[in-house]
């Protein structure tokens, strides 16, 4: 929890409701000047509101909303659509994302019933970006954004984002230096003409589920998700004509579906060995290396020797033709799989499928020497949706998640087989073994860190002030989720600390062992005090007055699960605790408060028995580092970074209340 300061802005309309409205958020984590997250959303949107203003008024009001707290939890716009009087009166929100400091504005996601929102995006903008399958994706992964907070509150609208160069993301070189104009440029060619329609147009129908595959050889693509069935069916029967009509042997071609899922699955292994060995050998797998050329080389050498494998197997049971018709047989099939359990992410696969089918089908009418000109066709209409993908995960989600960009490869792969079957393979494999070496053994043993990509690395300090111990411990990106597994820590910041062993440095987690750690001295800080504790309705419910002696800018409370705390107020507001199931507060009830520096604060605490008394912990957290910390403060520089929340200085009271 915490205090927070949105700030709304109003041009007025035609009529009084409902309103566009059109956010970002302007805070930023404590280590980035957020010119990417979210800097150029909030310039995006004044300059919009500037062209909106001079040609105002529009049917319906725009209501300009700048969020406070998303990097705490999405608090600022969880205030303002759960508390502020005017929420209820938004009946569209474009949201404005950033998290990194270049690329395309997509469109992240979208509500479901988004006919009208898609509709009018495509129709108004010059170079519209986004894909449905995005929004699958998003589904299911942990991260969030203000939009989140739109979605709960059952508000349509559009989420856009951007995230190249993600390695800026949440570090000091999220700056207006680094930038890129042209994204900030994108941001608003997406917003403004889309607000211009929006703000024009009657929202009483916001129309079906659409799915968008974006541009494809400067095409944009869309439909409504429940032709994609349909879609399938004709292109089902497409194959089906189009394999009678070549006379193809049927068995041999069924043969080649079996056969197909092999050269997916050889593509896909071959890379996952190739990344497997570069951690064996380097301890490490950077997400965004700043010389980047070796992890590129050896993810493409890497997959052309399982694509190469896969073919040399293929082609002993079937040739050619039966295993162009087998492979997209089988890319039906798929097709067909994930059309009902996965729809948003049917236009990466109905897309290739559809034109392959046509393009076959029409081969069937030439001569037989012309046909080849078609099948090669099917090879450029698979390319933008499966390896024009990988440089967009590569970006976004890093080497360490290889395993998002290998399908992508494996899916090219499988399409591109039957055309390999003239090769010899042995030597091509050999000739490729010999570049992946080199770019194996240069990513492993080579400092691929620089100042542009550095190493993340965060100096945190710990002060026990029951046990009167202190520790610090340099933390940056995991390779396995472990805090016992970090990235290899380089010089010379390796030399301030143990590399070999792992210590528990936190007292309400004795299995928390954590790596690179060092003893050091204490800063002389007082820690957090309870000033004031009061007994109200019996013994079920308690006030505490908590404040931060050092005017930290954080303060969490943990109580354990047995305290069965059941609610806490802070002001008018009463909210469910949070009892953590995973890192560093498992098993506790966590109540955290943000923005506090110098401020008391006053908590009530309820419970659902009557307690004696409640053992528990009192930590304050600030980014500013104890002072004897500044020589290592000054090594963390050059071609190492903070990132996310950043240094800490942690400071841990064990309380009883």
């Amino acid at each position: 929890m915490c205090e927070v300061e949105n700030l709304i802005g109003i041009i007025p309309g035609k009529t009084d409701l409902p309103y566009l409205a059109i956010m970002a958020h302007y805070d930023s984590v404590p280590m980035a000047p957020g010119a990417g997250d979210d800097g150029a959303g909030v310039v995006a949107i004044l300059e919009t509101a500037r062209a909106l203003k001079l040609e105002a008024p529009y049917k319906h009001p725009i209501m300009l909303i700048l969020t406070d707290a998303e990097e705490n939890g999405l608090i600022g716009a969880e205030a303002f659509f759960k508390q502020h009087p005017l929420a209820k009166e938004v009946g569209i929100v474009l949201n404005i994302e950033g998290s990194g400091s270049s690329g395309s504005s997509m469109v992240l996601r979208t509500s479901d019933s988004n006919e009208l929102l898609i509709k009018s995006y495509s129709s108004e903008n010059t170079s519209p970006y986004g894909f449905s399958f995005i929004k699958e994706i998003f589904k299911r992964m942990p991260n969030d954004t203000d939009f989140s907070v739109v979605e709960r509150a059952k508000i349509s609208g559009i989420d856009f984002a951007f995230a190249g160069e993600r390695n800026h993301y949440h570090t000091p070189n999220d700056t207006v230096g680094n930038i890129d104009l042209r994204t900030i440029q994108h941001h608003g060619e997406n917003i403004l003409p889309l607000s211009r329609k929006l703000a024009s147009v009657d929202w009483q129908n916001m129309g079906d589920e659409f799915v968008y595959g974006g541009e494809i050889y400067g095409i944009w693509t869309q439909w409504k998700s429940s032709y994609s069935l349909f879609i399938c069916i004709f292109s089902a029967l497409l194959l089906i004509t189009t394999l009678i009509r070549s006379n193809t042997n049927i068995k041999k071609t069924a043969l080649g579906v079996v056969f197909s899922p092999l050269t997916l699955l050889t593509t896909i292994l071959s890379g996952v060995t190739g990344f497997y060995l570069l951690s064996f050998l380097s301890g490490n797998v950077v997400s965004w290396p700043g010389i980047d050329w070796p992890y590129r080389l050896l993810l493409i050498g890497t997959t052309s020797i399982g694509a190469l494998i896969g073919t040399a197997i293929s082609r002993k049971f079937v040739n050619q033709n039966e295993m162009v018709f087998g492979s997209w047989f089988f890319w039906l099939i798929l097709t067909l799989t994930i059309t009902i359990f996965l729809p948003d992410a049917a236009n990466v696969f109905i897309l290739p499928l559809i034109f392959a089918s046509i393009l076959l089908f029409l081969a069937t009418f030439l001569k037989e020497e012309n046909q080849p000109i078609f099948l090669l066709l099917t090879l450029v209409v698979t390319l933008p949706l499966t390896l024009g993908l990988i440089f967009s995960l590569e970006q976004s989600q890093g080497y360490k998640l290889v395993w998002a960009v290998l399908p992508f490869a494996g899916l090219y792969a499988l399409i591109i087989s039957p055309f390999l079957y003239s090769l010899n393979i042995k030597s091509t494999i050999s000739y490729v073994g010999v570049v992946t070496f080199v770019a194996l053994m240069v990513g492993s043993f080579a400092n691929l860190y620089t100042e542009k990509r550095p190493q993340h690395v965060n100096i945190h300090f710990y002060e026990d002030l029951d046990s009167a111990k202190s520790f610090i411990h340099l933390s940056g990106n995991y390779k396995n989720n472990s805090s016992d597994d970090p990235e290899p820590l380089i010089e010379p910041l390796s030399s301030f600390v143990d590399t070999q062993t792992t210590k528990t440095l936190i007292p309400f987690r004795k299995e928390y062992a954590l790596r690179y750690w060092a003893e050091t001295s204490s800063s002389g800080w007082k820690g957090p005090l309870i000033e004031k504790q009061e007994k109200l309705d019996g013994s079920k419910s308690l006030k505490l007055n908590l404040k931060s002696t050092r005017s930290a800018s954080r303060m969490v409370l943990l109580l354990p699960k047995e305290s069965n705390l059941e609610s806490f107020n802070l002001g008018s507001l009463q909210i469910q605790p949070t009892l953590s199931s995973w890192g560093l507060y498992k098993g506790y009830y966590v109540v955290y408060l943000n923005g506090v520096y110098d401020k008391e604060v006053e908590l009530t605490l309820n419970f659902e028995t009557s307690q004696k008394e409640v053992n528990g912990y009192l930590i304050d957290i600030s980014t500013k580092l104890p002072s004897h910390l500044d020589d290592l403060y000054k090594q963390r520089s050059g071609i190492f970074s903070p990132v996310h929340r950043g240094d800490q200085a942690i400071l841990i009271k064990k309380i009883s209340i």
